[in-house]
């Protein structure tokens, strides 16, 4: 699984070096999906905000449920549009 921005078709081929058989990404391109295609391997794309954000949560509180002596951390970031700053 890799969040946000994994459509790179050299981490797809890694991912089959590992004997993956599903490629969970946040973005994806026309040649991550040709390229996958290629590989045969299953490719689930997500957006890149609920993969990089939502899903690393849901997948923390999993690890937490199973491994309950696992301490999370979340760091918060702060972005532009957040800031209220225009670009010009």
């Amino acid at each position: 699984m890799i969040t946000g921005a994994g459509h790179s078709t050299d981490q797809l081929k890694e991912a089959t070096h590992y004997h993956c058989d599903v490629y969970i990404t946040g973005e994806k391109s026309l040649y991550t999906v040709q390229y996958a295609k290629f590989l045969n391997l299953n490719l689930i794309v997500g957006s890149h905000t609920f993969t990089e954000v939502y899903g690393v949560q849901a997948l923390a509180i999993k690890l937490k449920e199973k491994c309950i002596d696992i301490e999370i951390v979340q760091l918060e970031e702060k972005h532009l549009e957040a800031e209220g700053i225009t670009l010009l």
